[in-house]
């Protein structure tokens, strides 16, 4: 009986046991079921943290103006997709290294990091030169502003645009100021003198009738009437730049139009020995243009050329579509560009920007109206021009003229 006893006694004890361990689990049960709700809430958390930081983070990377980011001993800490492109940098190779690195100008480097990273002093609208990979300049618009985490200052952000078209708008409409200007001026003063210039002729004229042939006099008549037809001739060149006539566009064919200039100048390209090569792509082949006018422009634009080889070269042109261009903000189905491509002397750098203004010439007998003139007739027809140039190499000017589909032609 006793023995019975224990056992019923361990028995009772283990039930106990049983009863204190499912009390435990129950706890324990609970106290996973509140874990379990605390994960999921911060799960969500993180999910809607992760959702804000990729949006974040797709807008930065996505912006079109470059942001530098670097911290207070102004060390690069970090580049956006387009910081990266314009720059023609990877991460691997920029990421460290001292943003000094980036400006063209050590001494405006200097001069921005005093005011920047010891003075805390940010700019607003800042235009400097950055240099690529490649060692190109690429002039920016810039401004900064300090980034921080609390109250601690953890660096700066530089964003920048990059600011070359701006800056080729701003020298266009300078340059077509200063033509207006100017052109007001010569037609005024071209017409006072076209007036007394009639009555000499006129007058010389009839002195010439009076004179018996033979008589020496005559010769010096003539030579009065030669100078004033000369005179009114460059009178005319005055007022195609002050005041071009109002152009008459259609649909022309690019081959004929340069034929007709190669025909006038043939004979002086054999007696100088150059060649003339020519390459049109089937899409730039019908322009929409003054035919008049653009014949003018390339009769400029090829003595310009044959100017530049005293010895003898090459003269290339070549046409091709370029989809999709942008006029000045402008936004067109395309450009047809015409580049006309010299091998001669070239331009020097600290001339070429003023080869379009009037009156500007190199030439001992030249009036510098013929670059104007095309820069005129070109904005005339909703075009523009453009130089390129490298002393000793040759030059290219590059002709813009927006594209315009020739519906009749298709048909």
């Amino acid at each position: 009986m006793s023995k019975y006893l224990d056992e019923q006694k361990e028995n009772i004890k283990r039930v106990n046991k049983l009863v204190d361990d499912l009390s435990q689990a129950d706890d324990l049960r609970e106290k996973l079921k509140t874990t379990r709700e605390k994960y999921n809430r911060l799960l969500e958390r993180y999910e809607k943290l992760d959702k804000v930081f990729q949006f974040h983070k797709g807008i930065v990377q996505n912006l079109s103006s470059g942001i530098i980011t670097t911290d207070m001993k102004g060390h690069i800490t970090f580049l956006n997709k387009s910081a990266l492109q314009l720059l023609a940098y990877t991460d691997k190779d920029i990421l460290g290294k001292p943003m000094e690195y980036l400006f063209a100008d050590s001494e405006q480097a200097a001069r921005i990091y005093k005011r920047v990273f010891e003075q805390q002093d940010m700019y607003e609208s800042k235009e400097i030169n950055l240099k690529d990979a490649r060692g190109a300049l690429i002039p920016i618009g810039f401004s900064t502003t300090l980034f921080r985490h609390g109250s601690t200052q953890e660096g700066v952000v530089f964003i920048f645009r990059d600011i070359r078209e701006q800056i080729n708008f701003r020298r266009q409409m300078g340059r077509m100021d200063r033509l207006a200007t100017l052109g007001e001026l010569a037609a005024g003063l071209a017409h006072e003198i076209r007036n007394p210039l009639a009555g000499i002729k006129t007058s010389s004229e009839v002195l010439l009738e009076s004179l018996s042939p033979g008589d020496f006099r005559t010769e010096f008549i003539k030579r009065i009437i030669q100078e004033i037809d000369r005179s009114n001739g460059l009178l005319q060149r005055f007022f195609n730049f002050a005041k071009p006539s109002r152009p008459k566009p259609g649909f022309h064919n690019l081959v004929n139009i340069v034929d007709s200039v190669f025909v006038l100048l043939r004979s002086r390209l054999l007696k100088r020995n150059i060649e003339f090569e020519r390459t049109f792509e089937q899409d730039a082949v019908h322009i929409y243009i003054d035919e008049y006018q653009f014949e003018q422009v390339l009769l400029n634009l090829f003595l310009n050329a044959m100017d530049a080889m005293p010895d003898g070269g090459i003269i290339r042109m070549h046409a091709c579509l370029e989809p999709a261009y942008t006029f000045e903000g402008r936004e067109e189905k395309g450009a047809v560009v015409i580049r006309v491509e010299d091998n001669g002397h070239g331009i020097p750098p600290e001339k070429i920007e003023n080869i379009f203004l009037p009156f500007y010439t190199t030439k001992s007998d030249g009036v510098g109206l013929g670059l104007s003139i095309c820069t005129r007739l070109m904005d005339e027809n909703s075009g523009k021009l453009e130089v390129q140039s490298k002393l000793g190499e040759g030059t290219v000017f590059s002709l813009y003229l927006p594209y315009v589909k020739n519906i009749q032609q298709e048909s």
